[in-house]
């Protein structure tokens, strides 16, 4: 009777707990939906105001980097009007040191066509002389194998 007594004790307050839990889940739930509730129009105004925020310093960058742009462009300009004035000094330069460059380079153009020449002069004289020795020599051993067939021509008979 005890032990029967005990366990529905123990069951009793297994349903009183749960239903504590239940009751506790249900008040943290009310009271996150209350939260967000009264935290969605505040977190509205907070992006609002950042996003105000954001677009002034967008436009406040905006207007440096074309300040900054124009002051550049300015620069270029001076940049060039005073470069402008050397433009003849450097294309006189440019002139001077093509005709330069032209005249050393017309000379050895022509002194590589002496060599070309002289190489080639020289190559056809040795195949000249290669040549000539060639015919002298097939000549040479041409006569000497007609001797030597007129030679066995005349043993034979």
């Amino acid at each position: 009777f005890i032990m029967a007594k005990q366990v529905e004790q123990l069951e009793k307050e297994k349903k009183e707990l749960q239903e504590r839990l239940k009751n506790q889940e249900k008040k943290i739930d009310y009271f996150e939906r209350a939260k967000r509730l009264e935290e969605i129009p505040l977190i509205k105004t907070a992006y609002e105001e950042q996003r105000v925020r954001d677009m002034e310093l967008w436009e406040q960058q905006e207007e440096e980097r074309i300040t900054t742009l124009q002051l550049e462009r300015e620069k270029a300009l001076e940049h060039k009007n005073r470069l402008s004035r050397m433009l003849e000094d450097r294309d006189l330069f440019e002139a001077r040191l093509k005709a330069l460059r032209r005249t050393v380079y017309e000379d050895k153009l022509k002194q590589f066509q002496e060599r070309l020449a002289e190489e080639r002069r020289n190559r056809l004289e040795e195949r000249k002389k290669q040549r000539k020795e060639e015919r002298r020599i097939t000549y040479y051993r041409e006569k000497e194998e007609e001797e030597q067939r007129l030679r066995e021509e005349q043993l034979l008979k």
